[in-house]
């Protein structure tokens, strides 16, 4: 009969594999939790959920987030929750809107998982199982109702969010965007002309000595 030996170091990367694929397999991955606010393009607002469940992109004078944004386990789907209001962005029928549920729910309902995408510095987000529907908002901040394929091109924009901080400044990002340099650029100094440059001005001048007076020529004499 023959004996497998294993060193230490062996043991210890077992144990470690071990681990992982209990954690793995009891869907106990940590994900990661980002606090954030969603700016959109279109409205110039941003997104708020309201008590009953109502999703619009409102801006209600708070600057800190008041969403987040999480992973699901080792997958890149995304749940999108409001923490002021307890309820997590899904998709029905009809809207998109604010549900009580809990992670677990969450994680198991197939309207309320997202992936994001990144279109001209912007992010957007559509269904996992419906790669049509993304979650848009008109000028006045009204949700977009139709999926993506029956919006003209020109209103793309309106899928196009910004997740930004609570110290986010609208006004620089679009000055980054349109290639002006930031305010706090010091401009280049010029440097003054030469001495020898400097010439007297031309033009007639009466210097009054008693009753004599005579004109100053352009050479200075």
């Amino acid at each position: 009969m023959l004996l497998t030996v294993y060193t230490l170091p062996q043991l210890a990367v077992s144990a470690k594999i071990l681990c992982l694929l209990m954690v793995v397999i009891c869907g106990a991955v940590p994900s990661m939790v980002r606090p954030v606010r969603l700016y959109n393009q279109c409205s110039h607002m941003f997104v708020n959920v309201f008590p009953n469940g109502t999703v619009m992109a409102r801006s209600d004078g708070n600057d800190q987030p008041n969403l987040t944004i999480s992973t699901r386990g080792l997958s890149l789907d995304l749940l999108i929750h409001s923490p002021v209001q307890d309820m997590y962005l899904c998709f029905n029928r009809s809207r998109l809107v604010g549900r009580r549920l809990t992670r677990f729910q969450a994680e198991r309902t197939p309207n309320c998982l997202f992936k994001e995408e990144f279109v001209d510095g912007y992010n957007r987000y559509h269904l996992v199982k419906n790669q049509d529907r993304y979650i848009g908002f008109n000028r006045r901040g009204a949700q977009m109702r139709r999926g993506k394929s029956h919006i003209p091109e020109r209103q793309h924009k309106c899928f196009s969010f910004l997740k930004v901080a609570h110290d986010f400044d609208i006004n620089r990002h679009n000055n980054l965007l349109a290639g002006d340099l930031p305010k706090w650029r010091q401009q280049r100094r010029l440097r003054p002309p030469p001495q020898n440059s400097l010439k007297p001005p031309c033009h007639g001048v009466r210097h009054h000595h008693g009753r004599h007076q005579r004109r100053r020529n352009c050479e200075g004499t």
